[in-house]
């Protein structure tokens, strides 16, 4: 038997954040709120626009309860696997 393998997806963080907004019942303007940002940065890490900074993924990670280093890794694997640079 022949083990062929393939590789894995790879979501942009804006996916996972989408899904963490959700799971906690939060809107895009609350959550920008929380992270003090305009709206329209959130919505673009959502829809894979802006890349996730050091200073965002700070951002992000103490509103959510998780590690900056989790938003910058999930950012490098995307930004690596679909070749993706940045807007």
């Amino acid at each position: 038997m022949s083990s062929k393998l393939v590789a894995a997806e790879v979501f942009p963080p804006g996916e996972h954040l989408a899904d963490e907004l959700a799971a906690r019942g939060w809107t895009i303007p609350h959550f920008a709120e929380l992270i003090g940002q305009p709206v329209h940065v959130v919505a673009d890490v959502l829809d894979a626009q802006i890349e996730v900074t050091p200073d965002l993924a700070a951002a992000i990670s103490s509103a959510l309860g998780t590690s900056a280093q989790l938003w910058l890794n999930l950012e490098q694997a995307y930004r690596s696997h679909s070749g993706a640079h940045g807007a």
